[in-house]
């Protein structure tokens, strides 16, 4: 699952066990068969986290009567199970299902009639039968009905232009609110399922259809092949009046000699725009087969189009859904719709192996699968597309983990999973970011073709099956015979089993006349952090070494809190880069001296190592050690680099004096600075006649830096007119979006709300509630809830709660609105006000984020609101009491940072 923004596990912790044990022998089987009282269970507790052993499913026989149109839908359910003793309760999973009828079929046909009941609001639910189960197989069957969602999980309803549609959204834990289950990534079953839909319509699921019956009342009964062995979290439905658009199947291959059907599903009269999609899909799916040296593992490929989705796609089993903006696009649409389309698209399509054709055992793991996706999709679409420099994408988000990293709050990658509750705050910045750039730290470290065997030898070894993170390394380790293993295992655990971001520091000395490296490590944490630097890594860390016969490279194992390590060069190194291509997950520090020396080579290094250069100066900045004024004396050579997404690194720093430490001379000084250091970069691109994709993003960025920041008039007044163009103010009130780049489509929107004020965002208002365009709306809406002015910013919260906005649209004005100080404590009034509201239009599983949109605020008043606001009610919110932590130390490390800089900026 890609979101739009772990040793085994020790089972005795977490599971509670029958009475009575089992036998191997006939003869003990049968008195328990003869003795059945002997086994009631009257004591035992409603697990919390994983299901008790004993009872393991083995095949789903789902059908469900879907209409769109309706509130509820229905269904049966029969699930083949395996008791391994007798029993007279069973635990599985069911939400807010209404259950009419549930029965056990034993192996001689007997129905037992059994009781449903939900017993705690994650959707536990317990079985119970008057007389005791026998041991052996069995199915458990039901009827039952439920109401679709509201939320965007389970089962759940989109209404589009007068017609309606149903959509699922199971991952992580919401396939029981469609079926009854056994809902854990440690049971893979085969699913049979059959859908019973409208006439017109169409009903896609995992597999193709195999046979369609048209019902007395004319609706139309869909059977599907059966699936292979998936956990509930990949099990996919979508009905409604569809385009299915059939593409080319991707074709036969000297890894697979079936060709793949591959089709585009889209809401009504919106076919045409999954072509782009659908195009690009064979070569990123080929590429991935390529790396992996094995096939594809399912029968067909549907990609679909979902209106209104909580995350950003899901990996479901050959039915693949997304965001509509990620995936109805064309070649005229921006760069970053494109490259998040193109980075999506092959995360979802990696999960087909990492995830799907392999699965975790439980969700502590999951790393071995989001983590997976995101260096793998980003690698994988590097090598097809390398013009597009997807790599630096995935380093900079290793970057920006750094920063979540650096919390004392912060969570582990492998992270144990107790209680349900605890498995939403696992889809994080830490899982995904920080994983993907830890395992591309991994392959740098054995190289990419001793890694990617690694990675084969673990899809094979486990292919169709469940693993753990010691699987894991111990595949690698078995496909890695020159590496001592356990120096690699202790490597690998030292990064996934604690938290934190390590910080080198290294100091090059050459006073004895062999060159030496002193190396110190420690945990890196901010200015104001109550954390202990306390922790140590085994770090696979690699330096740069600049002589005057060029750069030479040395790698060595970091284990020690100090070490020293010999330098292969004879003569002292001019200049020393602590982390060779940048692709090492650590910061590193220096003296003074030597960070002058790296800097004056900067353009000599690569976009990848100045990626880490510029993230660990601007670390150093925010730990307080470097002075404000040293800083801004490297910003402009940071700030020149031929790549923007190192140019604009030492913007926020800037910004967030400008927004809340500085007065307003002091702040009109730093927008000089930002004109300073960013002006050259916009002059030196306006004299291009033609301008590449990444240069015009860079063009992009630099007018949104000096224009809607800064505050240069005459870009300001480009971008104006630039959204003047596109809406048609002043004149037909038509979107023209052949008037703009699509580029500039939202800070045009932004210059045009800030600059012509309420006319331009009522306009801005009906072309909103006009389109059904979901990318269209997004930018209109993104515009609208960035304004400062009083009126506007509050027209903004109200539609918060407007049935006419998607549920995932309300985010938008929560992230834009926390965006601007100036909104901060109108927003969090609001939002004060009507909590239970807000609450109610976001998925269960991510309320608990809630607190996460107000980390915005800089002071300690603020924490002590937010503290007090969401404490009486955060324990009951699904991962909301790490989220409120995360949240409060953020606001507080922002005043620990305004506190040491704030009178410097002066």
């Amino acid at each position: 699952m890609q979101l739009y923004t772990l040793a085994k596990f020790s089972v005795a912790a977490l599971l509670f066990f029958f009475t009575v044990g089992c036998s191997d022998t006939d003869t003990d089987q049968a008195q328990v068969d003869e003795a059945p009282s002997s086994v009631t269970i009257t004591d035992e507790k409603p697990p919390t986290g994983l299901l008790p052993e004993g009872v393991t499913p083995l095949h789903y026989r789902i059908h469900l009567n879907i209409d769109p149109a309706n509130e509820y839908f229905s269904g049966t359910a029969d699930i083949d199970v395996t008791l391994t003793t007798a029993t007279n309760r069973i635990w599985l999973h069911g939400l807010e299902l209404e259950v009419s009828s549930a029965e056990a079929i034993l192996a001689d046909d007997e129905r037992m009639p059994l009781s449903w009941e939900q017993v705690n609001r994650s959707g536990t639910a317990q079985l119970t039968s008057e007389r005791p189960l026998p041991a052996g197989d069995l199915t458990l069957s039901f009827t039952y009905k439920a109401p679709f969602n509201t939320s965007l999980e389970g089962l759940y309803r989109v209404d589009k232009s007068e017609l309606s549609y149903a959509f699922t959204q199971f991952e992580a834990t919401s396939a029981r609110l469609a079926f009854p289950s056994f809902d854990q990534p440690g049971f893979k079953t085969p699913f049979d399922i059959k859908l019973t839909i409208p006439a017109n319509q169409v009903g896609v699921t995992n597999t193709p259809q195999i046979a369609e019956e048209t019902n007395a009342d004319g609706s139309l009964t869909l059977t599907f092949e059966t699936t292979q062995r998936l956990p509930t979290y990949l099990v996919a439905f979508a009905v409604g009046p569809f385009d299915v658009v059939d593409w080319e199947p991707v074709p036969s291959s000297t890894i697979r000699q079936e060709a793949i059907p591959l089709r585009g599903i889209t809401t009504k009269g919106r076919g045409k725009e999954i072509h782009f999609a659908l195009e690009h899909t064979a070569e990123i799916l080929m590429a991935l087969e390529n790396y992996f040296g094995t096939p594809y593992p399912y029968r067909k490929l549907d990609i679909i189009a979902i209106p209104d989705f909580a995350s950003g796609a899901m990996e479901n089993a050959g039915a693949i859904t997304y965001r509509e903006q990620l995936i109805l696009l064309n070649e005229n649409s921006s760069l970053f719709d494109k490259h998040d389309y193109f980075y999506t698209h092959a995360h979802e399509l990696a999960h087909q192996w990492f995830g799907n054709l392999v699965t975790p055992v439980w969700w502590d793991d999951l790393w071995l699968k989001e983590s997976f996706a995101t260096w793998n999709g980003y690698t994988v679409i590097d090598k097809l597309y390398p013009e597009e420099n997807y790599l630096d994408s995935l380093l900079n988000g290793s970057a920006w983990a750094m920063q979540e990293d650096g919390l004392s709050s912060a969570r582990r990658i492998r992270e144990p999973i107790l209680v349900h509750e605890d498995i939403g705050a696992a889809y994080d910045g830490i899982t995904y970011s920080k994983g993907g750039g830890v395992l591309a730290m991994f392959e740098e470290f054995l190289g990419a073709d001793n890694f990617r065997n690694g990675i084969r030898h673990y899809m094979n070894k486990y292919s169709g099956g469940n693993t753990t993170a010691e699987d894991f390394i111990k595949a690698i380790t078995e496909a890695n015979p020159q590496v001592d293993g356990k120096v690699l295992q202790r490597a690998f655990h030292s990064f996934i089993e604690q938290a934190g971001v390590p910080q080198l520091t290294t100091e090059l000395d050459c006073s004895n006349g062999q060159p030496q490296l002193k190396v110190s490590q420690q945990r890196y944490l901010p200015l104001g952090s109550e954390g202990s630097t306390d922790a140590s890594w085994s770090i696979p860390a690699c330096v740069t070494l600049f002589t005057e016969d060029g750069r030479k490279n040395q790698c060595f194992i970091a284990s020690e809190p100090e070490q020293t390590v010999p330098l292969n060069v004879e003569r002292c190194p001019t200049a020393l880069l602590p982390n060779t291509n940048g692709t090492s997950y650590y910061r590193f520090a220096m003296p003074g001296s030597q960070w002058q020396a790296l800097l004056a080579n900067f353009e000599d290094l690569t976009t990848h190592e100045q990626i880490a250069t510029a993230g660990s100066l601007s670390a150093a900045l925010n730990a307080g050690t470097i002075s404000l004024e040293d800083y801004f004396k490297a910003a402009p050579i940071i700030a020149g680099s031929r790549s923007w997404r190192v140019s604009v690194t030492p913007r926020g720093n800037v910004y967030r004096l400008m927004d809340f430490g500085t007065s307003k001379s002091e702040k009109e000084a730093m927008q000089a600075l930002l004109i300073q250091w960013y002006q050259p970069q916009l002059d030196q691109l306006n004299e291009l006649d033609e301008l590449s994709p990444e240069q015009n993003q860079y063009r992009m960025l630099m007018m949104s830096t000096l224009g809607l920041r800064a505050r240069d008039e005459g870009v300001l007044s480009e971008l104006t007119e630039m959204g003047v163009a596109y809406t048609g103010f002043g004149k037909d009130d038509q979107l023209r979006p052949e008037a703009i780049d699509s580029n500039y489509i939202y800070i045009a929107l932004l210059a045009g709300v800030e600059q012509l004020g309420e006319p331009f965002a009522d306009l801005l208002w009906r072309h909103f509630y006009a389109s059904e365009n979901v990318k269209v709306r997004e930018d209109l809406l993104a515009a609208l809830a960035t304004s400062t002015a009083p009126q506007i910013a509050a027209k903004a919260r109200e539609a918060i709660l407007s049935p006419e906005l998607a549920d995932n649209e309300i985010v938008y004005i929560l992230y834009g609105q926390m965006s601007k100080p100036e909104n901060h404590q109108a927003m969090w009034q609001w939002t004060q006000a009507n909590m239970q509201a807000v609450l109610d239009r976001r998925p269960r599983w991510r309320q608990g984020r809630l607190p996460d949109f107000f980390n915005e605020f800089c002071d300690e008043a603020s924490a002590a609101s937010v503290e007090a606001t969401f404490t009486p009610f955060i324990d009951e919110l699904e991962s909301g009491p790490r989220y409120l932590a995360k949240s409060l130390e953020k606001i507080r490390l922002c005043a620990a940072y305004l506190e040491h800089y704030g009178n410097a900026g002066r």
